[in-house]
């Protein structure tokens, strides 16, 4: 590209006189009278020689039609549109028209020309005359204008983005039809150069999203309003074993396990609308081979908040999920493998991890060689869950044992876990919520502590009623030195139920966004209260998940049912 270099010297003092006393004579205030006009007979003539000219054109082919016609119009021998390079004070044309012919582009200083007079003002600025002599670097070996008329492009902000301007080697008088014209235009290259600019930028955008999507090593689906997909990552590709072309046009249940199918299908309005953003399911391989993945959606929106569609990043989870599936295992055995029957009380349990492990925790604790034969029934929640949550839930359990074997009641044994959790917890802001009963099966008494953790119900079917299991305590690895009371039920009855749960249970979400609830829990309860333990349990978890509709679980659950089987006076109590 050819570049013009304007001179770069400090005027000499003629100069400036020169010029100032050119502009005093020769360049008129806008709402002087004009010299002689332009030769623009006919200004809609005009007007339709540069729109018919332009009309169907963009991009550089519009700007070449636009100087081409702007000149033929106004009757000049050249003209150019240029975009302005701020930090280097130069303008670099678009399009160039002179003596009857497209040039060549050229790159400027606007040091010391008419250019630089129009970048300052953002307005207007025409020299009918003798510009040679107030802008000596203006003219080359090819042309030395005498006048010139320009006007900036200016975008949304009014910042000078380039110029449009006509100049000629004859006097150029003042015409007013001439600089109306030449605004127009000028208005039409803004918009042009500003609507190019937005492609470049959204451009370079794309480029680098297409970058960051290919080299990624997530799946990655692009989808329409219709879930259909039209752009895909190699990434995804490889997960599934197939080419780009044979994933788009596609939905992404094609890929899914039936399973997965199901929640699909069973949340679709949810999925669409934005409302699940996270969840794991299983896609299909190629050659059928099952891939847990973890998937990441959201919405793309357009600048009116309209939804244009979807993407999801697709994260495969084959190696997270065979170590965590091992840490579950251990996990289990840690817990009640079934129910008991105790004298009198059949007691059953349950815990389901929102991850493959989790913090809650549930135990039956015997103390066969202590007296009276107590069993205690113990419901814990660490607060978060994962990981850390299950390595803190572990060291409960060790030090409830421990207590257990040294026939500690039960204000002892929760008073000594609490100090002990208050060490192992100091400053990390974990602690654990715990309800422990004690239950006494010859007196048919129970007994328990709660410590932070929410009250179990008792439910009498007899009055139909349910009764909150309160009790003051605080939550565990809090305060080491606090002290624990207890609370008895002296008053049982054969058939209550006494739900011992943890507030993932009631806190639980569908995917419109509702909650499960204590209410709907209670109800379960009474419907079910004259089954087994186990079969009130397998009654709430099932009723969960038709709640849930396949919802990713968000926290853990755990529930423990201890049913009174008899009355503390039958007849197995009073023997001669």
């Amino acid at each position: 590209m050819a570049v013009a270099r304007c001179s770069l010297q400090n005027p000499s003092p003629q100069r400036v006189a020169r010029r100032a006393e050119t502009d005093s004579k020769e360049v008129r205030p806008m709402d002087a009278d004009p010299p002689t006009p332009l030769k623009v007979n006919d200004e809609n003539a005009a007007l339709r020689m540069i729109l018919e000219g332009t009309a169907t054109t963009i991009g550089e082919h519009f700007f070449r039609a636009l100087v081409k016609n702007l000149a033929l119009a106004l009757n000049t021998q050249s003209a150019w549109v240029t975009t302005f390079d701020a930090p280097r004070r130069q303008l670099q044309s678009l399009a160039l028209w002179a003596n009857g012919s497209m040039r060549k582009n050229i790159v400027i200083d606007i040091d010391d020309t008419p250019c630089e007079k129009v970048i300052k003002s953002t307005e207007l600025v025409h020299y009918p005359d003798n510009l040679a002599q107030i802008y000596p670097a203006a003219s080359t070996a090819d042309f030395k204008p005498r006048s010139y008329l320009g006007v900036p492009l200016l975008d949304s902000h009014r910042q000078v983005i380039g110029n449009l301007a006509v100049m000629d080697s004859r006097p150029m008088p003042c015409e007013s039809r001439a600089q109306a014209i030449i605004r127009i235009f000028a208005a039409r290259a803004s918009a042009e150069l500003q609507r190019l600019r937005a492609e470049a930028t959204l451009r370079r955008s794309e480029e680098k999203y297409r970058r960051i999507i290919e080299t990624t090593g997530e799946g990655f689906l692009l989808m329409d309003k219709q879930s259909i997909i039209i752009d895909a990552n190699q990434a995804f590709c490889r997960l599934v074993g197939l080419k780009r072309d044979e994933v788009l046009g596609r939905k992404p249940e094609d890929f899914a396990s039936e399973e997965f199918q199901l929640f699909l299908s069973a949340n679709q309005k949810a999925l669409s609308s934005g409302r699940i953003k996270q969840f794991e399911g299983t896609v299909m391989a190629k050659n059928g081979r099952k891939i847990p993945v973890r998937i990441h959606g959201d919405l793309l929106r357009d600048d009116q908040d309209g939804i244009l569609g979807h993407m999801s990043f697709v994260s495969d989870m084959t190696q997270q999920k065979k170590s965590m599936a091992l840490a579950a295992e251990v996990q289990r055995t840690l817990l009640p493998q079934s129910g008991m029957t105790l004298n009198g009380f059949d007691i059953a349990g349950r815990t389901l991890s929102c991850d493959e492990i989790g913090g809650d925790y549930f135990d039956f604790l015997q103390q066969p060689s202590c007296d009276g034969q107590r069993m205690g029934v113990v419901v814990g929640d660490v607060v978060g869950h994962g990981v850390d949550a299950a390595l803190l839930m572990t060291s409960a359990r060790a030090a409830l044992r421990m207590q257990m074997t040294r026939c500690a009641d039960a204000v002892t044994l929760v008073s000594e876990l609490n100090r002990q959790l208050v060490r192992d917890v100091i400053d990390s802001g974990r602690f654990m919520t715990l309800f422990y009963m004690e239950i006494d099966p010859q007196r048919h008494h129970l007994k328990w502590v709660r410590a932070g953790h929410p009250p179990a119900l008792l439910y009498d079917p007899a009055t139909d009623r349910f009764r909150d299991l309160k009790g003051q305590g605080i939550a565990l690895g809090i305060q080491d030195a606090y002290t624990y009371r207890a609370s008895p039920v002296t008053d049982l009855r054969k058939g209550q139920v006494i739900a011992i749960g943890t507030d993932g249970i009631w806190e639980a979400d569908n995917p419109l966004g509702e909650v499960y609830g204590r209410e709907r829990y209670c109800q379960v309860i009474r419907q079910n209260a004259q089954h087994s333990a186990e079969a009130i349990v397998q009654a709430i978890y099932d009723d969960m998940g038709r709640f849930s509709k396949g919802l990713e679980q968000k926290d853990d659950i755990t529930l423990v049912i201890i049913k009174v089987e008899r009355d503390p006076k039958s007849e197995n109590d009073w023997q001669i």
